[in-house]
């Protein structure tokens, strides 16, 4: 029998959230554009639940761009351009296999709506503040393409973990894997996530980063910037479409407090 997983219901506390909509590859649906599609949430990984049922394939019907992790923290993903890549522990940047699983992802199907160029210096934390000040709303979310060439990054992986292992994100991401760079040219892919849904994504920005020549990547940590160009380019969307994970038992068993610390990833 195929599996299904439940769409979360969140109409009556923000009416901006819709619901499940299937999407063949070649995208339709112009509504969905609109939209982020989310496999499970932050706040479900915050708890240790690290396996989903979908499949590499079955993630490329959902959107051309976006970030997520693999089952068991199985290394770090990123779709760009309509390509999903894996970065496993080792660092190395490789295209996904359509038969890995993820337990968390967030896509959608990139519009871009403003395109700013620039030059910048600073670190990354003055590199956000500045995008978050070009946001037309604080109160909806954006999908985010940051091209630029960083003096110094550095981005982190993850260890996998067995299929029984519960560990908190926050105390596996202590000993995280890091890799770092000096005068590294990529892309920052990414969202903003409003406050008020920050149990849905890291609030109010997440970010994973992969180089032009695609052999360095990961989450985004830290970094500096010297008198370089960027180019940003920013896509404001709607609300979401959420999938939870129906089949996994200790996401049906958890009792979730609600909102939670935007800081941990």
């Amino acid at each position: 029998m195929k599996k299904t997983i439940s769409s979360l219901s969140l109409l009556a506390l923000f009416p901006w959230i819709s619901g499940i909509a299937q999407q063949p590859i070649k995208n339709q649906n112009k509504s969905q554009d609109e939209r982020i599609w989310h496999y499970s949430m932050i706040d479900a990984m915050r708890r240790g639940i690290y396996e989903g049922t979908h499949t590499v394939k079955e993630l490329k019907t959902h959107g051309d761009f976006g970030l997520g992790t693999f089952n068991h923290l199985n290394g770090e993903l990123i779709a760009l351009d309509g390509i999903i890549y894996r970065i496993p522990p080792n660092g190395k940047v490789e295209v996904a296999s359509e038969n890995l699983k993820s337990p968390f992802t967030s896509l959608t199907y990139f519009k871009t709506d403003v395109v700013k160029n620039l030059t910048f210096t600073g670190s990354l934390e003055e590199l956000q503040s500045k995008v978050q000040a070009m946001l037309t709303t604080q109160n909806l979310p954006y999908a985010i393409k940051i091209e630029g060439t960083w003096a110094e990054i550095t981005v982190g992986g993850a260890d996998p973990v067995s299929p029984d292992d519960t560990t908190e994100l926050a105390t596996l991401m202590k000993v995280r894997p890091q890799y770092k760079a000096k005068d590294m040219k990529g892309t920052m892919v990414g969202y903003f996530t409003p406050s008020l849904v920050s149990n849905v994504d890291l609030s109010p920005f997440h970010f994973h980063f992969i180089s032009d020549d695609r052999k360095f990547a990961g989450h985004l940590m830290s970094g500096n910037l010297v008198n370089t160009e960027i180019k940003i380019y920013l896509n404001e969307k709607s609300g979401y479409d959420i999938e939870l994970l129906r089949e996994n038992n200790r996401f049906r068993q958890l009792k979730f407090q609600g909102k939670e610390s935007s800081s941990v990833y």
